[in-house]
């Protein structure tokens, strides 16, 4: 990117105090261009030493989270937690907003799901998931990628394992939009794991599957990344969207 322009301070920094620099700092939606940003001129880069910068990146990089939830039947949210119901059905709940660029990670803890199946993974925007469905219901199987606790990775069929993941870990899920061909990657405990998927739409939704009674789950990080924190691992291999593994 060379966005300096976009903003129209290229060339005319010198003039501009602090201040006014750090709101077209805080206009920005993507952590790297305040990283261009800041390397600019000395004058950009020594914000970064002013109070208001730690809170304006945090608002940049912070991505709030909103459940999709379709039936009241299906639970609740509060916060950043989504609880189950107080009965055994199935329960898929898509998580705003679509992503279409940038690199994104999310962070997910999943509690109280017994011997109950779950999942997580990342839909085609276009997908909807009704209540007392399962992530593969109504055609959506071609468009989820779907981890499931037992480390299967699957799409339009069943595919091969990643680590298995349980109750009160963290599973991390990310995209890179900015690469080609686009790509999600997986993490267990800041692991990463090796099978990732290229290909995947323009545009998604992260979302998490849980089934047992007063379940539940917690998006613990949801971010913007400067860059991918996938750096391959022993045994890596890409997998691809809209083909049978």
């Amino acid at each position: 990117m060379d966005r300096a322009s976009d903003y129209n301070v290229s060339g005319s920094l010198l003039g501009l105090g602090e201040n006014i620099l750090l709101e077209l700092l805080s206009q920005m939606e993507h952590p790297q261009d305040v990283q261009q940003f800041l390397i600019l001129s000395k004058k950009t880069f020594k914000l970064i030493l002013h109070p208001r910068y730690a809170r304006v990146i945090q608002s940049i990089i912070q991505i709030t989270q909103i459940f999709i939830i379709k039936e009241s039947k299906q639970g609740i949210a509060e916060g950043n937690k989504f609880f189950h119901s107080d009965k055994n059905e199935c329960c898929t709940i898509a998580i705003d907003p679509i992503i279409s660029d940038g690199i994104v990670r999310i962070e997910i803890i999943l509690e109280n799901n017994g011997e109950f199946a779950y999942c997580m993974g990342i839909a085609d925007a276009s997908c909807s998931f009704a209540a007392g469905k399962k992530p593969w219901d109504d055609g959506n199987r071609e468009m989820t990628i779907r981890y499931y606790w037992d480390g299967e990775i699957s799409h339009i069929t069943w595919g091969p394992q990643n680590q298995e993941y349980s109750d009160g870990q963290k599973v991390g899920i990310e995209v890179d939009m900015t690469t080609v061909p686009r790509r999600v990657t997986f993490f267990v405990d800041d692991i990463e794991q090796p099978y990732y998927v290229i290909g995947i739409p323009s545009e998604i939704r992260f979302w998490a599957y849980i089934s047992n009674k007063s379940s539940s789950f917690t998006v613990t990080k949801f971010e913007r990344l400067i860059k991918s924190s996938a750096k391959g691992v022993e045994g890596s291999k890409a997998l691809e969207w809209g083909k049978k593994w």
